[in-house]
């Protein structure tokens, strides 16, 4: 059984997951800010990480990754598509936080999902799912033995992401929500915004709230 951690962190309020087995190794989902304070949980914890892993390449869900990888010296994986984003990542952070900041500099991006459908962490399997919409290369994990799905900013308990961009696809979002909701019905969903919530009430809210978008 993996156990996890929520930490809010940045000025965008993401979720940031540290999600270990029970020999303390973990890995960290979308550290979005203040990766030297991610970094001191880390070690109050007593965990050990093996990966930093991304659900998408917004400025907010990956800001904390430099600090990560100095201190931890470990890889980062993302998906293919995603990789532009961090390129203008700085500029996007300026935009939004009207406020000069730092480029996030990710070194040993491995942007192989497309070949990589499983994590393994201690005993426990992690499954890499491609949902693409919010952005081209956004990937959800799911821990089918714990009963947790790391959504990103695919689906939250409140609503969808967003396809305002240009690089967006509502139609590729329309597909991957599908997906996701075909999933068992006990699954614990974290979203990386927001309260987390149970499939099976997403599912239900789903059909009441949020079915005009699919139109």
């Amino acid at each position: 059984m993996l156990n996890y951690r929520r930490l809010i962190v940045g000025e965008m309020g993401t979720n940031c997951y540290l999600v270990w087995a029970e020999d303390k190794t973990a890995i960290v989902i979308d550290p979005g800010d203040e990766g030297v304070e991610i970094a001191q949980i880390i070690d109050e914890m007593q965990l050990k990480p093996t990966a930093i892993m991304l659900t998408h390449g917004h400025f907010d869900h990956i800001m904390g990754v430099t600090d990560l990888q100095l201190i931890f010296k470990i890889p980062v994986a993302m998906g293919k598509k995603d990789a532009f984003l961090v390129d203008r990542a700085r500029e996007t952070a300026e935009y939004y936080l009207k406020r000069k900041i730092k480029a996030p500099k990710i070194k040993s991006l491995n942007t192989g999902f497309r070949n990589i459908k499983n994590i393994k962490l201690a005993t426990e399997i992690i499954k890499v799912i491609k949902t693409p919409g919010h952005t081209p290369g956004g990937v959800c994990f799911y821990a089918p033995k714990s009963g947790f799905l790391f959504s990103g900013d695919t689906i939250f308990a409140n609503g969808v992401g967003d396809t305002s961009h240009q690089y967006s696809s509502k139609l590729d979002l329309n597909k991957s929500i599908s997906k996701l909701l075909r999933l068992p019905d006990s699954i614990t969903v974290l979203p990386g915004h927001g309260e987390e919530i149970s499939l099976i009430l997403l599912k239900k809210l789903f059909l009441q709230n949020f079915v005009s978008y699919l139109a």
